[in-house]
């Protein structure tokens, strides 16, 4: 009895082994299965993080609406902050040292691409980095800001959007609702490569419609209201070329003319809600979206240097209705008939 009791122990020992032994066999198929199902598995790294870093220029509706674009682009192309993205968010504030300092701080604490929201925000970049990818979001000039070799073959780390301005149908449009305009302002900043290269542009086109340019240049907002002041004694309207200084002071601008009946023309859509009279305006959101479209195809793995400057030239036609009948100006029906109505922002 002793040695059958002792026999069905080990039988029963034995099956328990087994049981185990075929359980964990099972299982590790189950699992592997299951890693290969689901495309991962001991050796495999989950899917990368990245860090991208965004300069702006400087804080006002239209390089806001640039970024804002920017960080759509990239998400509606699967790069969503928060997610499998870390967007870091710098703002210059207009000064040129200041942008320096964080284009090299981004730069340092390990970027993988850079996005520098108007030009003196993509100088900086170009300057702390040759390496990382960097794209421009909404310069005027990229060829004339020493960015890119070229429009169509960039040459280095750097490509991004150029927003060219529709300098003549602007002017053209300018016409249609001042008729009688011949002494044409151009105002802009100095010390911006963006707004110069725009400013020449219209100057020619000014002259080549048999109209008389009248130049003139700030180096800060400090001087905005005085020159407006004196440009008003000898124009008959004013265009402002892209000019982030112009931009920032925007209202200053527009309090000054508005003293003097003044209309203006700016090169930016969003303007026209704060004051200005019409323009034909290359819409400031979805140059950020294409921005972000190409920041996203450059982090799968499209080269920077081979990656044409995607150029925005073309617009809509706006006109503030309101600041029409402060000046007394009638908007004929021709360019009611085209135009989109914008009203002015309380």
């Amino acid at each position: 009895m002793k040695r059958k009791g002792l026999f069905l122990t080990l039988s029963v020992i034995v099956l328990l082994l087994v049981g185990v032994f075929t359980f964990s066999i099972v299982n590790s198929g189950n699992d592997e299965s299951q890693g290969e199902a689901t495309g991962t598995s001991a050796g495999t790294e989950e899917q990368e993080d990245f860090v991208v870093g965004i300069l702006q220029t400087a804080s006002h509706p239209a390089l806001d609406a640039i970024t804002a674009g920017a960080i759509e682009g990239l998400a509606e192309n699967g790069f969503v902050d928060g997610d499998n993205t870390e967007i870091v968010f710098q703002n210059g504030q207009g000064d040129q040292n200041l942008m320096n300092t964080m284009a090299q701080s981004l730069v340092e604490d390990g970027a993988d691409l850079l996005i520098g929201i108007g030009t003196p925000a993509s100088q900086a970049f170009a300057n702390a980095t040759a390496d990382i990818p960097i794209i421009m979001g909404a310069v005027s000039d990229p060829v004339g800001a020493g960015l890119v070799a070229s429009e169509e073959a960039p040459g280095k780390n750097i490509t991004g959007v150029k927003d060219q301005a529709p300098v003549e149908a602007q002017l053209g449009m300018m016409l249609e609702l001042l008729p009688e305009a011949m002494e044409i302002g151009v105002l802009y900043s100095s010390g911006e490569d963006n707004a110069l290269a725009e400013a020449e542009r219209a100057e020619k086109a000014i002259e080549g419609l048999g109209l008389n340019a009248v130049v003139y240049t700030v180096s800060s907002t400090n001087e905005i209201q005085q020159t407006v002041a004196t440009m008003a004694q000898e124009v008959d309207v004013i265009y402002l070329p892209t000019d982030n200084t112009i931009a920032s002071a925007f209202d200053t601008v527009v309090s000054e003319a508005n003293r003097y009946d003044i209309p203006l023309i700016p090169t930016v859509d969003s303007m026209i809600a704060q004051g200005g009279l019409a323009t034909v305006g290359i819409n400031q959101t979805d140059t950020g979206f294409e921005t972000g479209r190409m920041a996203a195809e450059v982090l799968q793995g499209q080269d920077p240097s081979e990656f044409p400057v995607y150029v925005l030239s073309e617009g809509d036609k706006l006109v503030n209705q309101q600041q029409a009948d402060l000046l007394g100006i009638e908007i004929p029906q021709t360019v009611l008939d085209e135009a989109i109505m914008i009203e002015t922002n309380d």
